[in-house]
């Protein structure tokens, strides 16, 4: 058999940057006090699609290896920090760690069929579901033969939503049966994602594509019925929409471009520590504005993303194992 090959991105396509950067400040958007109706309910899957880009394939031990260095590691240090601090946060509310749960650093190991159960830092399921997806899609790609990859994937999309009824209620440990659940967004990510981010690069019909896809998007939200597929679909045609929106600023150089990037090179640092930072400034957040609404998650964003910003050529510089990168 015909080794299997991915899409890489050996030449870098600024719009996907900029994606990357929107959709890891969305995830700690998400996180904050905020109404409902601005809650970013497909940010996840946009994520999922993102990463499905950025897959590269190779023999199985590198590729473990890498995994293991860029995803494992830096979700075991963000794990271990999150559950200092919560000692502290604890320590710090009741004065006393009588009561304090310590059997909650041991739920990563729980055998459960939802991404809930890391009280530690809740987030951090989304790394520990990558790592285990990418495993799974690797296995994938080595089974289906190169000149069958599109449609083999497909029909690999078709059987897992037949079976996500079964899926949705096994009960295994490590997301293994989330990873296969949000599998269809990183696959049509790897299929599409740079295909069309190079077509919408050179084309002069972005914001066409834009308005279609978001009416696409709007459509399939309020249709009176409730597939599966569907949301992936609904989520396929944001991502495509807000894509061909970011390429119309492609190679801008204004700061809040150069901060949207920062932000997407850097969103294991925003993955791993947002929590832990929005936890004492959001009451903070909301003393300043007298509840929890819009402006107060505002605020809490702003904050949390600029201390961040502040900590990102510290962890680089002192700790870059921690957030996979080799010194």
């Amino acid at each position: 058999m015909e080794k299997p090959t991915a899409p890489t991105t050996r030449k870098r396509i600024d719009s996907i940057d900029l994606f990357k950067g929107m959709a890891i400040v969305g995830i700690v958007w998400k996180h904050t006090f905020h109404p409902q109706w601005c809650d970013l309910v497909h940010i996840s899957a946009l994520f999922f699609i993102l990463s499905g880009i950025f897959f590269k394939d190779g023999p199985f031990l590198p590729f473990l290896k890498k995994k293991v260095r860029t995803i494992l590691v830096p979700f075991l240090f963000f794990y271990l920090l999150s559950f200092l601090a919560r000692i502290l946060f604890y320590a710090g509310h009741h004065r006393s760690l009588n009561e304090f749960d310590w059997s909650m650093l041991l739920q990563l190991f729980h055998i459960d069929n939802t991404p809930l159960y890391l009280s530690v830092n809740i987030p951090l399921w989304f790394l520990i579901c990558l790592f285990v997806m990418q495993i799974i899609f690797w296995g994938l790609n080595r089974l289906i033969p190169h000149s069958h990859r599109t449609i083999g994937f497909l029909l690999a999309i078709g059987l897992l939503y037949v079976a996500c009824p079964i899926i949705e209620e096994w009960r295994t440990p490590f997301m293994a049966n989330i990873a296969l659940e949000c599998l269809p967004y990183f696959i049509v990510g790897n299929l599409f994602g740079l295909p069309i981010a190079r077509y919408l690069a050179r084309s002069r019909n972005r914001l066409l594509v834009t308005a279609l896809g978001l009416a696409l998007f709007i459509a399939l939200q309020y249709l009176p019925v409730d597939f599966a597929v569907l949301s992936l679909i609904k989520s396929f045609s944001l991502f495509i929409a807000l894509l061909a929106l970011l390429t119309c600023v492609e190679g801008s150089q204004s700061a809040v471009a150069r901060f949207v990037r920062t932000c997407g090179e850097s969103s294991l640092h925003i993955m791993g520590l947002h929590v832990i930072i929005l936890a004492p400034l959001q009451p903070i957040a909301c003393t300043i504005t007298g509840e929890p609404n819009l402006l107060a998650g505002a605020i809490a964003l702003a904050l949390t993303l600029l201390i961040i910003y502040l900590l990102i050529p510290i962890v680089n510089k002192y700790i870059p194992w921690a957030v996979g990168k080799k010194r």
